[in-house]
């Protein structure tokens, strides 16, 4: 499972930005960069059946202290 989130991921990274720095659109390529290891990062550490946290705890506690 690892290894086809790594190959899908390659691909993608490998075709998506690249069309953007080739334009001269540098910030949209940093943009998607960022998201793009981001979200690899999110899909390895579930592909190796690690415990990721929930950000659900942190989000009730803002609403919380706004209202």
């Amino acid at each position: 499972m690892v290894i086809y989130a790594v190959l899908i991921y390659g691909v993608v990274i490998w075709a998506d930005p690249y069309g953007l720095l080739k334009q001269g659109m540098k910030r949209d390529f940093y943009v998607c960069a960022i998201l793009s290891v981001l979200s690899f990062g999110l899909a390895f550490a579930l592909a190796m059946h690690w415990v990721i946290p929930s950000p659900s705890p942190l989000i009730v506690s803002w609403i919380k202290k706004l209202y």
